[in-house]
């Protein structure tokens, strides 16, 4: 296969979660010149920003989709032409409010913050629901927990499979309301339209998706990535930067 372009994932496939991009894992996107490089990510861009940095979203990738693709922000700008913005672009958005009322957007996260206190984990932080108006972001132990406690987590999650049966339990409250909810990094449950998951950013990439390579690391089960991960022409599963690295080396040379 000869790719005409690489989506990738950022946290936990690009990044380690919640944290910058290395000079190593730039380095290895490098190898990839001439085909193009596209960031779907369940993350809001200000997100995206904090750990890939405005130089290297500009020099390096076409395109970034926060959001699970529902946030299209153009990277390819005429950097020549100084009446142009020298910042990432919004081209693209969609909203959760254009297609449930504000009393049902109410009842979805009345709901999800009656299952966040009703929750025995371990650590209970804060920012257990947070809005990006395309996508609800859940988390059972709160967005505020310290870079540890979202490695202890994880570590449980995988154990208990609290997730997973914490969006058994949500698909089935809300059957017949056409929502998605998907496992998002290492802490989170993506919530969004049917449909509005990672594949939607395929809309919004010039490529076929037969003549991509996907990155990610939520392929399997209730993964986020999954959904993407299928319509590509390839796709490979990591555990994380290092090993998106070594693919790179060792496959796309």
């Amino acid at each position: 296969m000869n790719p005409k372009a690489f989506i990738f994932d950022m946290d936990g496939t690009l990044t380690e979660s919640r944290r910058c991009i290395t000079e190593q894992t730039l380095s290895a996107l490098k190898r990839l010149s001439p085909a193009k490089l596209y960031l779907v990510t369940g993350s809001d861009m200000v997100k995206v920003v904090e750990q890939m940095g405005t130089d290297v979203l500009l020099e390096r990738f076409e395109r970034v989709m926060a959001c699970n693709g529902t946030r299209v922000w153009n990277c390819n700008l005429d950097m020549d032409d100084e009446m142009l913005s020298y910042e990432p672009e919004l081209i693209h958005k969609v909203s959760l409010i254009d297609y449930y009322s504000q009393p049902d957007i109410n009842h979805i996260i009345s709901t999800l913050l009656r299952l966040a206190a009703d929750n025995h984990t371990k650590y209970k932080t804060g920012t257990f629901v947070e809005w990006r108006d395309s996508q609800i972001n859940f988390s059972l132990i709160g967005r505020n927990c310290t870079l540890e406690q979202r490695d202890d987590y994880a570590k449980w999650d995988d154990k208990s499979g609290e997730r997973d049966k914490a969006i058994e339990q949500l698909r089935e409250t809300f059957k017949g309301w056409g929502l998605s909810f998907r496992k998002g990094g290492q802490i989170s449950i993506d919530i969004t339209r049917r449909g509005w998951d990672k594949s939607y950013a395929l809309q919004n990439i010039s490529e076929l998706p037969e003549d991509c390579v996907f990155f990610g690391d939520r392929i399997e089960g209730n993964g986020n990535d999954s959904d993407i991960a299928v319509l590509c022409g390839a796709y490979h599963e990591v555990s994380g930067p290092e090993e998106t690295v070594e693919i790179i080396k060792s496959v796309y040379k």
